[in-house]
């Protein structure tokens, strides 16, 4: 019988590593996933150069945020990339990991705008199977939650927004998020869904390094129907005021 997450790799990181040369410049990473928000780290920290080209990755930079340095990298979007890049990153010595995300809520109290920092995942992608038995449930490392939880929770008041913490469903069929899940997910206590938040938590777990997790609402999926953001101008500032935080929070993590 086939017992998950024991069985030996026949391809480890640190074999992937030795084949290409990588090494990762720095021992903290940021991880994001659309062009506007990779703009807006460039614009907030210092660069002092390229990241290595990073599987899973369409950007890279190396910031230095005065005490310390840090890594940007923009993902494919997916758990399967995701992973992928925090195995190789965490192997090539990352200790601290912050993923900032979008994500739709299926709670009425997350409206959009709003930011998210999960606590806990409903795993219904597949790359976390790999990693860990279905009886597991991710999570976030504490310290961190409660970091981001402190710095972020003035950043909300002052953007007109709320900050919750709470349940996230990663799904890898976006188009699969049928009415049924949604009920049942949020009569469970989940606040939002998204596509890498589970997969992230369980490498985290798995490879005993630390991760937070950070969502902005973009659309909201409870009420039925599909409701998606109109105002980019304050999308892009609340996405840009949350990455300022959260470099600061990895930069002293």
């Amino acid at each position: 019988m086939i017992e998950v997450g024991v069985g030996r790799p026949v391809v480890e990181p640190s074999d992937w590593m030795r084949f290409t040369g990588f090494r990762a410049l720095c021992d903290r990473c940021l991880i994001v996933f659309w062009p506007r928000a990779m703009a807006a780290a460039r614009s907030l920290a210092r660069i002092v150069g390229a990241a290595p080209r990073l599987p899973g990755a369409v950007d890279g930079l190396v910031a230095d945020l005065g005490s310390s340095k840090l890594c940007v990298y923009q993902m494919c979007i997916g758990a399967p990339a995701t992973a992928m890049a925090m195995e190789v990153l965490a192997s090539s010595g990352v200790k601290s990991f912050v993923l900032f995300g979008g994500c739709g809520s299926i709670h009425p109290r997350a409206r959009i705008y709003d930011l998210v920092l999960p606590t806990w995942g409903v795993r219904e992608e597949g790359t976390s199977y790999h990693y860990l038995p279905p009886s597991i449930v991710p999570k976030p490392s504490p310290d961190l939650v409660e970091a981001l939880a402190r710095e972020l929770r003035p950043v909300a008041k002052l953007l007109g927004v709320e900050l919750h913490l709470g349940g996230v469903w990663s799904t890898d069929a976006p188009f699969r998020e049928t009415v049924d899940k949604v009920e049942k997910y949020r009569g469970e206590g989940v606040l939002c869904v998204d596509m890498e938040s589970t997969a992230a938590m369980t490498v985290a777990m798995v490879r005993g390094v630390r991760i937070g997790v950070v969502l902005v609402v973009m659309d909201e999926l409870f009420g039925g129907e599909w409701v998606v953001y109109s105002d980019r101008e304050r999308m892009a500032r609340v996405e840009r005021e949350a990455l300022r935080t959260l470099l600061r929070v990895l930069a002293e993590s």
